[in-house]
């Protein structure tokens, strides 16, 4: 085989660094993480946004389209930006954020947009650390919120289906969406959908009702952006106006909008009034409590006397 002239040798240098060297495709995957706006003073901070997004990529959001291939994108950007983007990366979602210097502390934010929309999906996140040591920690607990909203956005109205109305509170407003917020976050792709668990310091509320547990799994349908149904284990307490139950586990199902806790035994407290039972039932829509076989073990006040 001849060898190559010295002037296509070069010409191959200048054009693409060695002769028949091939360009690496653009990443491309379901989720994109925007580079993070960063103040002065945080200028010497490791990236954030990187880190944030090389923690999603284990959390079962998908693949994950890192800064460096997104680039800098506003939150408000235009649809032709955001089709531009959707083309380029394939994602359809888009994290935006910042981090700034309040004080000694550092403030990291994020946003979770829809690509085809433009609409947040949520409020905003954010996480505080307390100086540069403590940013790893905040970094996780960020992208562990961000995998929760991507994962089980909150619902809207349009999204409801349109035969049946969602379910009301007593003013005839939608019941508000479930959030819950822990330690840690695993997902995983089961039959029928997904199954969410979340561990250390569960705390899930919905309206006037909260629900605190060492453990909890939430069970998503395919294409629902609510679960039908929430399990809670280990220390649960459940608590609706002035009524409160404690229990070894309680299950949470969505349709019937309800709620059984279950122990050896659960107790339920309302008011200054103390029972047990072997099942505790809340209808949360009705407020109407169910016990089997329970009995009342005490009372903790005086009639007119705080609990």
């Amino acid at each position: 085989m001849s060898a190559k002239p010295w002037h296509s040798l070069a010409l191959c240098t200048l054009l693409l660094g060695s002769c028949g060297a091939e360009v690496a495709p653009a990443p491309r995957g379901e989720v994109g993480v925007a580079q993070f706006t960063v103040d002065g003073a945080s200028k010497g901070l490791p990236d954030v946004a990187t880190s944030i997004a090389q923690r999603l990529g284990g959390l079962g959001v998908g693949t994950v389209v890192p800064p460096a291939a997104v680039g800098p994108v506003a939150a408000e950007a235009s649809t032709a930006e955001r089709v531009e983007l959707g083309d380029r990366t394939g994602a359809r979602t888009l994290v935006v954020g910042s981090v700034k210097r309040v004080g000694e502390q550092i403030a990291v934010d994020a946003r979770v947009l829809d690509l085809d929309s433009g609409k947040a999906l949520g409020p905003p996140l954010a996480e505080q650390a307390k100086d540069a040591a403590d940013v790893p920690r905040a970094v996780e607990a960020l992208a562990q919120q961000i995998a929760a909203r991507i994962l089980a956005p909150p619902a809207r109205a349009e999204d409801a289906p349109k035969p049946r109305k969602p379910k009301s509170d007593r003013d005839g407003k939608p019941r508000e969406p479930i959030e819950i917020e822990a330690d840690t976050l695993d997902a995983q792709t089961v039959a029928g959908g997904r199954r969410l668990q979340f561990a250390g310091h569960v705390n899930a509320i919905q309206g006037d009702v909260s629900l605190q547990c060492d453990g909890l799994d939430a069970f998503y349908p395919t294409g629902a952006s609510e679960p039908d149904q929430l399990v809670a284990k280990g220390n649960v307490r459940v608590k609706q106006r002035d009524r409160t139950a404690s229990c070894a586990e309680a299950v949470f199902y969505r349709s019937e909008d309800k709620l059984v806790c279950t122990g050896s035994p659960a107790e339920l407290t309302e008011e200054c009034n103390r029972a047990e039972a072997e099942r505790i039932t809340f209808y949360l829509e009705t407020e109407k409590v169910e016990m089997l076989r329970g009995k009342v073990i005490g009372r903790d006040c005086e009639p007119g006397e705080a609990p």
